[in-house]
């Protein structure tokens, strides 16, 4: 059984609201934010105990930490929340591969309050150029000053991302807006994050639109975005890790792509 190391724990919200897709609730939460100081007591309980167990453990199944959450940042575009429907399949994935306690439905969070934002360690948004006021940036900023973790993956339909390179471009220019002084470079394949809780087998993984490999994206990898000390403070993927989600198990691809999910995720909350 793998253990993750608890010792750089720095970040995690216990018992967001249970609201299916609604904002965080101040009132829910206890008043409780992300601090950079760290609330690692939470923490430890949270991620100490993700663990895989086996499938015959159900009758007596391992006791869960605090309760974590899956936010999508709400944002200019109406696909902010495209295939938001799926995501209790990655929740319960999550759940079912590991002890981590993450609410099995999704939540979302608005950038217009700092107090939504830093309810969640991860912040997931399919595009983050479509949040373009300059509060909203602030707002982000805040949240990655104190710890918080975004979350940036393409969707690989056209219609939404038409040039993942441009997208590439788009994002690390934005990044210098809302992470001053951070650098954005592509990961080395035996980064930590491939192997963080599952080993990948592709660095990415990556889905395509119909299937059909597409070099502009397949030449892709994954993206941190680090400030100065070092510290990875947003990954963004032109990967398509949320269309897997969507059509899980019948995309190839789809146990895969999940699994890096959950090693992003484990990452985020433990550096």
């Amino acid at each position: 059984m793998k253990n993750i190391n608890a010792k750089k724990v720095g970040r995690v919200i216990p018992n967001p609201p249970l609201r299916l897709g609604r904002p965080a609730c101040p009132a829910q939460t206890g008043g409780l934010r992300i601090t950079r100081p760290t609330l690692g007591l939470f923490l430890f309980l949270a991620v100490l105990t993700a663990l895989p167990f086996p499938a015959h453990a159900a009758e007596n199944p391992p006791a869960r930490g605090g309760r974590v959450g899956w936010a999508r940042i709400i944002t200019s575009s109406t696909a902010w929340r495209r295939h938001a429907e799926s995501d209790p399949h990655l929740t319960q994935f999550i759940r079912s591969q590991t002890s981590l306690n993450i609410d099995p439905t999704w939540y979302s969070a608005d950038p217009d309050s700092i107090e939504q934002l830093t309810s969640y360690p991860l912040l997931y948004t399919n595009n983050l150029t479509d949040v373009v006021r300059p509060s909203h940036q602030q707002n982000l900023q805040e949240y990655l000053r104190r710890g918080g973790f975004i979350l940036v993956d393409a969707c690989i339909n056209p219609g939404i991302t038409p040039n993942p390179d441009a997208f590439l471009q788009q994002h690390i220019a934005l990044m210098k807006i809302i992470a001053p002084g951070a650098e954005v470079r592509e990961l080395p394949k035996d980064h930590d994050v491939y192997r963080q809780y599952f080993t990948v087998a592709d660095t990415p993984p990556h889905t395509y639109m119909n299937d059909v490999f597409d070099r502009r994206w397949s030449h892709h990898g994954l993206y941190g975005v680090f400030e100065s000390n070092g510290r990875m403070i947003s990954l963004i993927t032109l990967s398509g890790l949320q269309c897997s989600w969507s059509s899980h198990p019948e995309r190839a691809a789809a146990t895969e792509c999940m699994k890096m999910i959950v090693n992003i995720y484990v990452y985020a909350m433990t550096r």
